[in-house]
Order: C-alpha cells, then sequence, then structure tokens
C-alpha cells in the first residue's frame, strides 16, 4: 500500500544500531540524523541494527483478491492496466502478473488492494472488474494479512530461482508489452511469473534525496520471478530469464529495487542507488571504513582523500 502510506522506509522512525566498531547508537531525526537516513534504504551496510520504531497505520478490512484473464488477452490487459493505474487513487495498489493459475493454464492477472472506504473501493474498482472477458474475479472484502498469502502457493521452499528486476516507467510502450506477452507464452517453467508491482501516490511524492532509496517517481517494478524443480533445467530457466530482461532493456529504468538483486556486480549496486550512492559511501567511510558489512549489495567506504 506504497500509495496511501508510502513505502517501510518512509515509516521508520528510529532505530538501534551495532556498529562495526562494537558501538552502540540510536538513529533517529534527532539523534544521529544522517545514519538514520542511510538506514532507510541502505541496506545491512552502515550496522546491525537490533530494534527499529515504525510509524504504523491501521488497516482491518480491505478489497483484495485478484481478476484472470487468459493468457491470449495479455497485449489488451497490460494496456488496460497501464492506463488503469495511472488515474487510480493511493488507496489502491495494484501487481500485473502473467503467470500460471491453480488449475495449470497461463494466465494474466490484476491483483488489488483497496484499503479506503470498501463501498467507494467498489466503485474505484468497477471498470477493472468490467473489462474484457475475465475468467475468474475473486475480489472481495478480506484481511489485509490475507493479501499478503496470495502467492505462497507458488514460491515453496526447496525451489530454485533466478530472478531480474528493473524500474519500468509508466507509460508502457506498445513495444514493451509486447516484449512482456510474446515472453511469458515461451515460460519454461509453469511456476514461473513476470510480475510489474505499481508504485504511485505517497512513495512517488517523497524527494529522492529524503531517503537512501531514490527512484522516486510513479512505476512499476518489473520482476522476472524464474522459479524450476530439476537442476538440470536451469540453464534454460536462466537464459530465458536473461533474455527476457536483455529485451526489455529499451524500455526501462537503470534503476533497480536493492532487495531484487543477485549478484550481479558493483555497477548495479549503484543503479539501485543512483543519486544517491556517493552519500552512502561517505556514511560507510563513517560507520564501516572497514567494510565488515559487507556480505550484501556492498556499498563501499568512500576513498579518503590527504
Amino acid at each position: 500500500m506504497n500509495g496511501r502510506f508510502g513505502l517501510a522506509c518512509d515509516n521508520l522512525i528510529s532505530a538501534d544500531v551495532v556498529t562495526a566498531d562494537g558501538g552502540f547508537l540510536r538513529a533517529s531525526a534527532d539523534e544521529n540524523p544522517d545514519l538514520l537516513w542511510g538506514l532507510r534504504g541502505g541496506g545491512g551496510n552502515l550496522g546491525i541494527v537490533t530494534s527499529f520504531e515504525y510509524r504504523l497505520h491501521p488497516v482491518s478490512k480491505v478489497l483484495g483478491g485478484m481478476v484472470l484473464h487468459e493468457m491470449g488477452e495479455a497485449r489488451e490487459v497490460l494496456r488496460f492496466y497501464d492506463d488503469f493505474s495511472r488515474e487510480c487513487p493511493d488507496e489502491l495498489a495494484l501487481v500485473a502478473g502473467l503467470l500460471t493459475a491453480p488449475d495449470g493454464n497461463p494466465v494474466v492477472a490484476i491483483v488489488v488492494c483497496y484499503s479506503g472506504d470498501l463501498k467507494e473501493g467498489e466503485r474505484v474498482l468497477a471498470p477493472l472488474r468490467n473489462f474484457g472477458s475475465p475468467i475468474a474475479d475473486v475480489v472481495k472484502p478480506v484481511k489485509y494479512t490475507e493479501v499478503q498469502t496470495l502467492f505462497d502457493a507458488g514460491f515453496q521452499p526447496g525451489m530454485l530461482n533466478y530472478w531480474k528486476s528493473n524500474f519500468l516507467r509508466r507509460a508502457l510502450s506498445d513495444e514493451a508489452i509486447e516484449t512482456l506477452a510474446e515472453y511469458a507464452t515461451k515460460r519454461p517453467s509453469p511456476l514461473t511469473a513476470i510480475a510489474l508491482q505499481q508504485m504511485h501516490g505517497e512513495a512517488s511524492r517523497v524527494g529522492p534525496a529524503e531517503t537512501a532509496f531514490p527512484h522516486r517517481y510513479e512505476q512499476h517494478d518489473m520482476v522476472i520471478l524464474s522459479v524450476w524443480n530439476d537442476p538440470a533445467d536451469t540453464d534454460k530457466n536462466v537464459n530465458w530469464t536473461r533474455g527476457l530482461w536483455q529485451a526489455m532493456q529499451p524500455f526501462v529504468e537503470r534503476g533497480v529495487y536493492v532487495n531484487n538483486l543477485g549478484e550481479e556486480g558493483q555497477d548495479r549496486v549503484k543503479d539501485a542507488y543512483g543519486p544517491n550512492y556517493d552519500r552512502l559511501a561517505e556514511l560507510k567511510s563513517r560507520y564501516d571504513p572497514n567494510n565488515l558489512f559487507r556480505l550484501n549489495q556492498n556499498i563501499e567506504p568512500a576513498a579518503k582523500t590527504t
């Protein structure tokens, strides 16, 4: 629900941190505010956080679930999704997914979570639910925690995974939609999905320098989630994932959400932090000059000048 309440890092009020030298610091607006800034999106680079204090938002019942269409309608559904998501209110969170339904059929899904007044939510969601010829509509009033479990069955322990990601600004071009739809029909594993998670509203109105996470604009987080069982299928699944990611490069931003990165090199870490990387490197040189905390998407300490 980033549109209504912002990102988790935007709601971090304070943290207790053990630093590389064994010190214990509190990071807040009044104590070590630069450290708090770095913790808001900087990963585990600056210390070990032993407690977080968050600003919480009461949410109980929401309108949640998804509307499913046949994969053959992916182009039309993705065009509708992009247009609809640009006009939706902050209370509505959306994800488009190209995936396999529980019955084994390939589908395109629009997943929703409306956290405002439920009657108003029915009005807001009416165009989406009435669009095209959906094969299933399972949107209903549910607990917010139920929405969080919608895709648990698709990510079982013991599976093999390979993910690639980039931010994708709206509006989606016809070429980008065509590429996504074409690759979706060639997924080597039925467990694999392509997701476009909306970021908008409050999360996009934060200034890019206000937190370590800088990618503050109306966008989709494009995640290619390849999942398979048999190690013998690894090459074809990895190659398909890399092929789609490469084919989408003309349409995406260089930016990427740091939690979606694998072992992709230092340039991709810099892409995750964009214009904030240098400031984070300066903080790293202050709080962890010897790079003790390096088994992560690593921010290298800024070089000291003499």
